[in-house]
C-alpha cells in the first residue's frame, strides 16, 4: 500500500511516515483494511476494501497541524511493481466512438489523464495491464479529471494516480480531513479477462450500484427522442406512441428533452436548460402530470429527463440566481457549480417537486459539455483550484440526497451518451446509458469494452434507432426503418439490443401491425428467456471487439451469459464476415456429464 501526496511544495510518499495501527473488518463478504500513517504535518488513513480480486482504495488526510494546508497532488495509488514486459490495452472516447481500443507494448513511460471535466470525454478511465504472470486492471472511480502514469525504469515499473493534479489546489484547514477520489484495482493469475470483468461486476453489485427493487424486473424502455428529438414531440405523438408501447410490453415510456422552455414549437431544448419551472405548453398543453397519468392509467411507468447541471445560453436563471452559474476567470462555463452549497439546494428543490409533483419513476440525467478545470469563483465558497472537484463531491451528494427521500425513483446516468461513465457517478446512479448512436456496429464495439467495467444489468442501450433527419440535411448516425428490414435483419438488431439492459427510440405509432406483432414477441422473449441471464449471470466474450467502422476489428460479435451456478446459459452470436460465415467458438461453463 502506498501513495504519493504532493503537499506545501513538498512530495511525500508513504516512506515519510510512521506506520502506527491497522484496523481490519470483515462486512458483507469483503475485507476492510484502514493502516494509519502519521507524518509531521498530517496524518493519512489508508483504506484498502478487498472483495475476492477486487480492491478499492482510497486515503483520508487529517491535518493534525495548525496551519493550512496547500495539496496540489494526491495519488490514491502510487505502486511499484516489478517490470518485465507487459502489454497495456485502454480505450479512447469521443462522441459516437466511444470504447475505441488502443493497445501498446509499455516500454516507455505512459500518462493517460482527463482534462475536459468529464471522465470518459477523451478516454475511459480503466486501464488493462497484462504482465508475464498476471492480467491488472485499474479504474479511478471519479466523474471529473483524472490521471493515470505508467512509468517502466529498469526493473520497477511505477504505477501512481487518481485525481488529475492539472490545475489542483485544495486547502485543508487545522483539524479538517480530505478523502481522495477512490481507484479499484484488480487482478487474476488466469490473465482472462472474462474472469477479472466478471469479479469486478461483482463487486459493483455488492457494494457500487445502489439497490433499487424496481430493477429486479426488466423494465424494457421506450424513448422518444431519437425520432423526434425536442422539434417534433408534443403531446399527442408522445399518447399515440404511449399506446403502442403498451401494446407490445414496454414497462417505461420517457419523455425526453423537448419538454420545457418558452411555450414556443421553435424553442431548442439547450439554450432553456436551467429554465426548468417553465413547461412548454405549446408542445404539451395539459402539462406533464397530465402526460404521465396517461402513462401511468396504462400501467407503466413513466421517465424524464432532466439535465440538472446544464445551463443554457437563453436561461432566466443566469438573472434571477447569477450566483449559480460556473465560472473561470470571469468566463461563463455553462452550468451550475454544485461546489456552491446554494446550487446543491437549488437542485434538489427542482428535483425533489419534479418527482412528486409530476410522478416521475426514473429520472435521465445528462450533461452536455466539458467543464474543463472547472470553476474559480471565489464566492461559492470553494478554492480556485477545487471548483471542478468540489463540483462533483456536491452533485453526488445531491443525488444521494434524491435516492434517499425517493428510493424507488431509477436514475439513468447520461452525458452526451457515454461520455462520464465511470465507478463514482455509478456508485450514485442505477444505470449507464453507453452512448447516443446505437446502431449495431457501434453497439457491439461499446458493449465489449463497456462490459469489462460496468455489469451488464446495469447498462442501458437502444437497439438501432431510427433516427430523425437534421434540419440541415443527413443524419447523425444512420436510421433503422423497421418497416423496410427483412425479417432476418430485424431479428439481428432486435437481438443485438438484447446484449444489456434493453430500450428502443422508434416511432411505435407509424409501424404496420407486422413490425407491431414482431417487437411484441420480441420483448416478451427478452423478458422471459434473456433478462435473467443479464441480471443474475457471469458475461463471457467469445470473439474479439468489433469495430463500428464494420471493417476493423472482429466482424463476428459473440456474448455467452453463464449463471453462477453453471447449470443455464444463453449465447448470443452475431455474424457480419460476409466472406466468413463459418467459425468455432469455446464455451464455458459446460458441465460434460450433463444430458
Amino acid at each position: 500500500m502506498t501513495f504519493g501526496i504532493l503537499c506545501n511544495g513538498k512530495w511525500f510518499t508513504v516512506e515519510a511516515f510512521i506506520q502506527t495501527s491497522q484496523q481490519v473488518h470483515h462486512s458483507d463478504g469483503s475485507i476492510n483494511e484502514v493502516t494509519k500513517f502519521i507524518g509531521k504535518e498530517f496524518t493519512v488513513h489508508y483504506h484498502i476494501k478487498k472483495f475476492k480480486s477486487v480492491e478499492e482504495r482510497w486515503l483520508v488526510i487529517e491535518n493534525t497541524s495548525n496551519e493550512y494546508l496547500i495539496i496540489e497532488r494526491i495519488d490514491t495509488i502510487y505502486d511499484q511493481i516489478p517490470f518485465s514486459q507487459k502489454n497495456i490495452k485502454y480505450f479512447k472516447s469521443g462522441w459516437g466512438n466511444e470504447y475505441h481500443p488502443v493497445n501498446n507494448e509499455l516500454t516507455k513511460p505512459l500518462i493517460l489523464e482527463s482534462r475536459a471535466g468529464r471522465s470518459s470525454e477523451a478516454i475511459h478511465p480503466f486501464v488493462l495491464l497484462e504482465g508475464k504472470e498476471k492480467l491488472s486492471l485499474y479504474t479511478v472511480a471519479w466523474s471529473g479529471n483524472w490521471i493515470l502514469r505508467f512509468e517502466p525504469n529498469v526493473d520497477v515499473l511505477t504505477i501512481s494516480g487518481g485525481l488529475s493534479n492539472w490545475e489542483l489546489s485544495k486547502t485543508v484547514g487545522p483539524q479538517e480531513k480530505l478523502e481522495s477520489i477512490h481507484v479499484l484495482v484488480a487482478k487474476t493469475a488466469s490473465k482472462d479477462m472474462n474472469i477479472l470483468s466478471n469479479e469486478l461486476s461483482s463487486y459493483g453489485k455488492h457494494f457500487i450500484y445502489p439497490k433499487n427493487e424496481l430493477l429486479e424486473d426488466p423494465l424494457v424502455e421506450w424513448n422518444h427522442w431519437w425520432k423526434y428529438e425536442d422539434l417534433d414531440i408534443n403531446e399527442a405523438v408522445f399518447k399515440a406512441n404511449v399506446d403502442v408501447a403498451k401494446e407490445i410490453g414496454i414497462d417505461v415510456c420517457t419523455l425526453d428533452a423537448g419538454w420545457f422552455g418558452p411555450s414556443d414549437s421553435e424553442s431548442h431544448w439547450f439554450d432553456w436548460r436551467g429554465d426548468w419551472e417553465l413547461v412548454n405548453t405549446s408542445r404539451f398543453p395539459s402539462g406533464i402530470k397530465a402526460l404521465a397519468n396517461y402513462v401511468h392509467d396504462k400501467g407503466m411507468k413513466f421517465g424524464f429527463w432532466c439535465e440538472i447541471e446544464g445551463l443554457g445560453k437563453l436561461a432566466r436563471i443566469r438573472e434571477t440566481h447569477p450566483s449559480l452559474p460556473a465560472m473561470r476567470d470571469d468566463e461563463d462555463l455553462g452550468y451550475i457549480c454544485y461546489g456552491n452549497r446554494e446550487a446543491q439546494e437549488w437542485a434538489f428543490t427542482i428535483l425533489d417537486p419534479i418527482i412528486t409533483d409530476y410522478g416521475c419513476d426514473w429520472i435521465k440525467l445528462d450533461f452536455n459539455l466539458n467543464p474543463g478545470a472547472g470553476c474559480n469563483r471565489c464566492d461559492h465558497g470553494h478554492d480556485s483550484g477545487d471548483g471542478l472537484l468540489e463540483h462533483y463531491n456536491g452533485y453526488y451528494q445531491v443525488l444521494s440526497r434524491i435516492r434517499e427521500k425517493h428510493p424507488n425513483i431509477i436514475l439513468e446516468n447520461c452525458s452526451s451518451g457515454g461520455l462520464r461513465t465511470d465507478l463514482g457517478i455509478m456508485k450514485q446512479t442505477h444505470l449507464n446509458f453507453l452512448s447516443d448512436p446505437d446502431y449495431s456496429f457501434h453497439k457491439f464495439q461499446s458493449f465489449w469494452a463497456s462490459s469489462i467495467l460496468l455489469a451488464s444489468s446495469n447498462i442501458l442501450h437502444w437497439m438501432w434507432s431510427k433516427s430523425r433527419e437534421k434540419n440541415e440535411g443527413g443524419y447523425h448516425f444512420p436510421p433503422l426503418d423497421l418497416e423496410l428490414c427483412t425479417k432476418k435483419q430485424l431479428d439481428f438488431h432486435v437481438r443485438a439490443g438484447m446484449v444489456h439492459r434493453f430500450g428502443l427510440s422508434h416511432p411505435l405509432s407509424t409501424y404496420n401491425k407486422d413490425v407491431i406483432k414482431k417487437l411484441k414477441k420480441d420483448i416478451q422473449f427478452y423478458k422471459e428467456k434473456v433478462f435473467p441471464f443479464i441480471l443474475n449471470a457471469d458475461l463471457y466474450r467469445l470473439s474479439g471487439q468489433t469495430m463500428n467502422n464494420g471493417v476493423d476489428g472482429d466482424l463476428w460479435s459473440a456474448y455467452q451469459y453463464v449463471m453462477p451456478d453453471r447449470d443455464k446459459s444463453i449465447v448470443f452470436i452475431f455474424c457480419m464476415d460476409d466472406n466468413d460465415k463459418t467459425r468455432n467458438f469455446k464455451f464455458f461453463g459446460l458441465n460434460k456429464n450433463a444430458d
